[in-house]
Parts: C-alpha cells; sequence; structure tokens
C-alpha cells in the first residue's frame, strides 16, 4: 500500500535543532538521519531514527552536524543520512529522488549567516556537487533506505558554523521546502549551539513535531526476522 497523505500525531513541539550523528552522545541530544515522506503530494522532511527505523518528528528542517568526529577525516561527514521507506514516499522501489544543493555557503559572522567563500559540497559515490555553483544527486529508493552522502570542506576553511541549504524532489510530488544543515568545523560547541539557534529563530519559521514511535505508520522491516 502506498501514501500520499499521512496523518501526524504531534505530541509536543520540537524546540531544539536535532543533530545529525545519533551515534555521537557527546552533544547531550537525540538525533535524527533526514527523514523523507509524501504528505499532501509533496516530500516533507522529517527525523528518521535508524535504531529504531521508524520516523519520529514531523516537519523538521533543521539539522546539524560535526566536522572532526572522525580524527581520520577531519574535512568530511556523512551525517546527517537520509532514511526512509518507499512506502512513506509512495513509490516503487527503484525510483529515484534528489537531493539538492542549492548554491551558496553561509558562515556565521557574529550576527547571522552570511555569504562565504569557503569551498564546501556534498558527494555520493562518483557523483559530486560543490556548493559555489550547486546541483543534484540522484538516490534510488528501496523497501527501506540509509542512504550517506558524505559533505565536505576545504581543509584550509576558517574554524566556525557554515550553513547549506538543500531540497528534495521527485517525479510525481512537489518539491520540499528547504532544509538547512548547520555544520561545526572547529567551532567552541557552545558558541555552535548558538548559531543553531540563531538559525532556528531567523530561518527555518516551523519546528518539528514529535510523533509517538511509529505515529507514521510504518517502520523499516526487520532484517532479522
Amino acid at each position: 500500500m502506498k501514501f500520499s497523505t499521512l496523518l501526524l500525531t504531534p505530541l509536543f513541539v520540537c524546540t531544539s535543532a536535532v543533530l545529525a550523528d545519533e551515534d555521537d552522545h557527546d552533544h547531550g541530544e537525540e538525533h535524527f538521519d533526514i527523514g523523507l515522506y509524501a504528505s499532501n503530494g509533496s516530500i516533507v522532511t522529517g527525523g528518521w531514527d535508524h535504531d529504531t527505523e521508524s520516523m519520529e518528528v514531523a516537519n523538521l528542517r533543521l539539522f546539524e552536524a560535526h566536522f572532526g568526529e572522525d580524527p581520520a577525516f577531519p574535512n568530511t561527514i556523512d551525517e546527517p543520512g537520509i532514511g526512509g521507506t518507499a512506502d512513506l514516499l509512495g513509490m516503487a522501489p527503484g525510483e529515484s529522488f534528489t537531493m539538492n544543493l542549492l548554491s551558496g555557503v553561509r558562515a556565521w559572522d557574529g550576527s547571522g549567516f552570511s555569504s562565504s567563500g569557503e569551498a564546501m559540497g556534498m558527494s555520493f559515490g562518483p557523483e559530486s556537487v560543490d556548493a559555489a555553483a550547486g546541483g543534484s544527486i540522484a538516490f534510488q529508493v528501496s523497501d527501506d533506505f540509509d542512504l550517506h552522502p558524505e559533505y565536505f570542506i576545504d581543509e584550509n576553511a576558517a574554524a566556525g558554523s557554515y550553513l547549506l541549504e538543500f531540497t528534495f524532489s521527485a517525479a510525481g510530488l512537489n518539491t520540499s521546502d528547504s532544509i538547512f544543515i548547520v555544520f561545526n568545523y572547529g567551532m567552541d560547541d557552545e558558541l555552535f549551539e548558538e548559531t543553531v539557534e540563531w538559525a532556528e529563530a531567523n530561518i527555518v519559521p516551523v519546528h518539528g513535531a514529535w510523533l509517538l514511535l511509529g505515529g507514521l505508520g510504518l517502520r523499516r522491516r526487520n532484517r532479522r526476522g
């Protein structure tokens, strides 16, 4: 069964951005991948928990990530991932969606995010797009998917907080609203969280709504079952 409209059951409004890497416990937050589902003919983003294999948060549009969590690769990170199911998107396995990196890098300037010349981008397999020009990467849908594009920043970039903007699109669905990922590149964590709070208040007007576990009606299948 495919779903074109999903009934959401919010418990309360999420008042903090959701970190990208669920395995990073140092930051003391709940962490989710970017979840994708279809609602009223449009792609909508939420918070996908790859441990419980369910959509936990609806209408989530702000994520954060931290470069340098793997010391061997200080300039790349493969979080946030993209999770969900073909059913939630109303698509058949084998169909595809694109993740679109809008042109431009914004960096924290002390009072907001302004244009920056730092080199950033995203890659997946052999495909790569640079934020200076923007571009799209296609991903194939499966019954359940757990995709991890790699985000990168120039090794000579100044320490700071950086913001990239994305949308998701697919045939037969309206393009999603913009989502934003705020990246910490060597900035003090406490100061970085202040930049995320600013982005939350000034860039993303609607916070996510938490759902009952499995509130969207679907979880991934148990691979061991």
